[in-house]
């Protein structure tokens, strides 16, 4: 869209419509780089927002106010030229992607200032520029003589209109162009195409509407580009997560690898011992001046021997820490799996803390409330799923009562599921069977039709030491085999 000057030039008749008459309270740049100029008019604000390096430019009219930088450069000199003005006119120029803002104002003295905005709505060479007169007062991107002999734009020098691109067949439509008329509109599984004032060939099998509005067609298509931005936002850090996580198993596993060989070496101690005392045994055949050097050797072999002694102990223990943060490793990548936008952050947090002495990580975002995922079951239980790696925790260790049963399926990474009872009486069977199978459709063995599915009282869980969020050791468990069930409902 935004690549015919018909479409500009019906943009120009709504904005005219909405905009006539409002007065600028402030203009400038946005945090994402977006020209804005806030009106009022009766009572009502609304923002012009224009994303010239959009693909294509787009101009939307918005609702949402968000903070306009005061800046050096294009934007303060919007803002301090457009401050007051009101909006007299907005106009297009004819087979051109040019539209027009005039902005008047009138001193207490009736002396009249008139400043104009044009708007180059070029892909890949959108600009905004700002005259007074026939004189640029700011270009968004301005441009030496050197740099472009056909078209100068500098601050203080003429405006100079773009020169109009060469006529071309347009859009192959299949009837007459009703500029003004409602718009047709073609989506595919919910995904806007394209929007023309005439019917389009070529969209055959798109869902075709009739909308009145451009500016609602372009805030939809703004909607659908941050929506797209976001997911490559979300694939590039769940990549970046996911590379730590496999640096973080590589070096664990070559820990691992480096602890085999030293209880290797440990386990032929004896040989160390012995050397040492067959060292003092032979003494007597030693000569004098040679006797000093043996002992000392000796005592290096029996050092040597008593630190390696000492040391298995230590390789047991690092190596049931080791496969613990191999396990916590394992369980976020399946978390990563599984994270939608708002949890990426706690995944990303909890393996921070896969690191020895992991710095504290600044500016996290504070806790968020949100709906659980639950249900009632008919008989009167109450069961919730863990959606997160700081969910599970939480569910676990602050929702969940001592009695109340906890379920996870076994031997996978699977959320933490809590089965509790108001009047804290037995569960029935089903309900059981419920929650099992709830545990074992959220969890990596949701593929197959039956899951092992342990339960144990939440009294019977306990937090592992020096691990990320949600990994726990259970006791006193019991097993059923479930057929993995999402859980529909959310209350």
């Amino acid at each position: 869209m935004l690549t015919d000057w018909v479409l500009i030039r019906r943009l120009a008749h709504e904005l005219k419509d909405q905009l006539r008459g409002a007065r600028v309270e402030d203009a400038g740049l946005l945090a994402d780089g977006r020209i804005a100029i806030l009106f009022r008019s009766a009572g009502t604000q609304r923002l012009l927002a224009v994303d010239l390096f959009a693909s294509p430019p787009l101009v939307t009219l918005e609702t949402e106010m968000p903070a306009v930088l005061d800046e050096a450069g294009f934007g303060r000199a919007l803002r301090r030229s457009l401050r007051g003005t009101v909006v007299a006119d907005v106009s297009a120029r004819r087979d051109d992607r040019l539209l027009r803002l005039i902005f008047g104002t009138r001193s207490r003295f009736g002396v009249s200032d008139t400043f104009e905005c044009y708007l180059e709505l070029v892909p890949r060479f959108g600009n905004a520029v700002l005259v007074k007169g026939d004189r640029v007062v700011a270009a968004r991107k301005e441009f030496a003589p050197s740099e472009n002999p056909q078209r100068a734009l500098q601050a203080g020098g003429p405006y100079l209109l773009p020169p109009l691109p060469p006529r071309t067949k347009g859009v192959a439509t299949n009837g007459e162009i009703d500029e003004l008329g409602p718009l047709h509109v073609y989506r595919r599984e919910g995904r806007l195409l394209q929007a023309y004032p005439a019917p389009l060939a070529g969209f055959d099998d798109a869902a075709h509407d009739r909308e009145p509005s451009l500016l609602s067609i372009f805030a939809e298509l703004r909607g659908q580009q941050l929506a797209a931005a976001g997911d490559e936002l979300r694939r590039r850090r769940a990549r970046a997560i996911g590379k730590r996580l496999d640096e973080r198993e590589r070096k664990l596993r070559e820990e691992l690898n480096g602890i085999v060989r030293k209880r290797e070496r440990a386990l032929l101690r004896d040989a160390l011992r012995v050397e040492g005392e067959q060292i003092y045994a032979t003494l007597h055949d030693v000569a004098e001046p040679a006797r000093e050097t043996a002992k000392e050797r000796a005592g290096k072999l029996f050092a040597e021997y008593k630190k390696l002694g000492k040391s298995l102990p230590h390789f047991d223990e690092r190596e049931r820490e080791a496969g613990a943060l191999l396990e916590a490793v394992e369980m976020l990548r399946w978390e990563l799996e599984r994270a939608r936008d708002e949890d990426i952050e706690e995944v990303e947090n909890a393996a921070a803390q896969l690191w020895p002495r992991a710095p504290a990580r600044a500016g996290s975002a504070p806790k968020r409330k949100r709906t659980l995922l639950e249900t009632r079951t008919p008989a009167g239980s109450r069961i919730v799923v863990g959606r997160s790696p700081v969910e599970n925790a939480e569910l676990t260790f602050r929702l969940a009562r001592p009695n109340d049963l906890w379920f996870h399926a076994r031997g996978v990474p699977g959320a933490h599921v809590i089965l509790t009872r108001d009047d804290r009486s037995e569960a029935p069977d089903e309900d059981l069977e419920m929650a099992a199978a709830f545990a074992a459709f959220y969890s990596r063995g949701r593929g197959g039709n039956s899951v092992a599915v342990d339960y144990t009282p939440r009294k019977y869980v306990r937090k592992r030491p020096n691990s990320p969020p949600g990994l726990v050791w259970y006791t006193q468990a019991k097993t059923l085999v479930a057929r993995p069930r999402p859980l529909e409902r959310a209350t």
